[in-house]
């Protein structure tokens, strides 16, 4: 057990982005369904500490977290070097994570260059926007505020792909077999695109001891089977699973 500080004495306030498998909920109430909604009461269950999740869009938790609203930033969110300038990060990390090019089975982009040209959309908010409107100019990237929007325009037609993390990608795919998602192979050429990045809970900047409380969690979890588990659990496929635990 760790003892650190939260907004409400007990209690883990989380915004969370909701986005299936990451993390997925119908209402404020719940239900709460989801990789981190396995992990993050766990976690926050051997702290002494319930959850209050709060499910919102990936723009709106940062925000709710930056405003200090919230503790902690749910829904396996990529590290990166713009987060730790506002938020505290692990200094380890739950799970990997690579883009994933999501599109028509007939399609089945699986380079960069292969959508140059094409129409792309993505997520508000994203790691993901700078690079890719700077491999396909601004003019070609679209963003959305959620998941379900992205996949129905590319349905639709507006847009030829959708760019996006690969585990939110096989969420649909594995439902819809017209449609097809892609993990890229490193290019050097694009190194931001392509690089394997690594998942965790941004949370309070300055609180130490929630950090230490994270990776100590993070270490246990991956070590004893129980991030295994939550994958499988969320039907991820055993060869997906290896990638987002151990990394190419």
């Amino acid at each position: 057990m760790h003892e650190f500080p939260t907004i409400e004495s007990g209690v883990l306030t989380v915004a969370a982005m909701n986005a299936a498998p990451k993390f997925h909920a119908l209402s404020d109430s719940g239900p709460f369904s989801g990789i981190d909604a396995i992990l993050i009461p766990e976690f926050a269950a051997e702290n002494c500490l319930t959850v209050k999740f709060k499910p919102m869009t990936g723009a709106a938790a940062q925000l709710d977290l930056r405003e200090g609203k919230s503790d902690m930033f749910g829904g396996l969110i990529l590290k990166t070097p713009e987060r730790a300038e506002v938020f505290a990060q692990a200094e380890g990390s739950i799970l990997y994570e690579t883009l994933g090019f999501t599109s028509a089975k007939d399609d089945a982009y699986d380079t960069v260059d292969s959508l140059q040209g094409k129409r792309i959309g993505t997520l508000s908010g994203s790691y993901y926007v700078a690079p890719l409107q700077a491999a396909y100019g601004a003019e070609n990237v679209e963003e959305y505020q959620s998941d379900s929007n992205a996949f129905e325009d590319l349905k639709a037609g507006r847009i030829d792909a959708v760019a996006w993390q690969s585990i939110q990608g096989f969420n649909f795919t594995d439902r819809d077999s017209d449609y097809v998602t892609k993990i890229l192979a490193d290019e050097p050429g694009y190194p931001e695109l392509t690089v394997l990045l690594e998942n965790n809970w941004p949370h309070t900047k300055g609180n130490t001891a929630m950090t230490a409380a994270i990776d100590d969690y993070y270490e246990r979890a991956k070590a004893d089977g129980t991030v295994a588990r939550a994958l499988e659990e969320n039907s991820i496929s055993e060869l997906a699973a290896d990638l987002y635990i151990n990394g190419r």
